[in-house]
């Protein structure tokens, strides 16, 4: 694990060394999930699936990494450049629960996720609706909180 050096003037932020097995590229600031098809070390990450269960959600890809490369994957703080899509037609508001869906994240929300805790990432800022924006990597560079801990 890395720790940002901690100052007054950047948020705190965390980071893991992670091994992208997703078989593309995953830019920057896609979602990611822990693979447990391929390898099931706790090293290995995709870009986040169609059907991503809330519990595999890894973190933030920091820079683009190459297939079966080594990157960092960010898994706390603030971050001001994560793929956002509003794809369900509503406005996105400061402080909605985020789900990654296909390497974006989505302002959908899991069935019982409020009771059950499994809201990793929120949203920083308002964010308009952009209707049919669902494609991988589509998404805008938007603020988000990361807690994937």
């Amino acid at each position: 694990m890395l720790f940002a050096s901690l100052n007054r003037s950047d948020a705190e932020k965390v980071f893991i060394s992670v091994m992208n097995i997703t078989g593309e590229t995953v830019s920057a600031g896609a979602a990611c999930e822990w693979d447990v098809v391929t390898s099931t070390d706790g090293n290995a990450v995709t870009a986040a699936k169609s059907d991503s269960a809330p519990g595999l959600f890894a973190g933030i890809i920091d820079e683009a990494t190459a297939d079966s490369a080594y990157g960092l994957l960010q898994v706390y703080g603030f971050r001001t450049s994560a793929y956002v899509s509003t794809a369900s037609g509503a406005d996105g508001a400061p402080g909605d629960w985020l789900r990654a869906v296909s390497g974006i994240l989505m302002d959908a929300t899991y069935s019982g996720a409020a009771a059950s805790g499994t809201h990793m990432v929120s949203l920083m800022e308002t964010v308009s609706a952009i209707s049919g924006m669902v494609s991988t990597y589509a998404g805008a560079n938007k603020n988000v909180f990361i807690r994937a801990m």
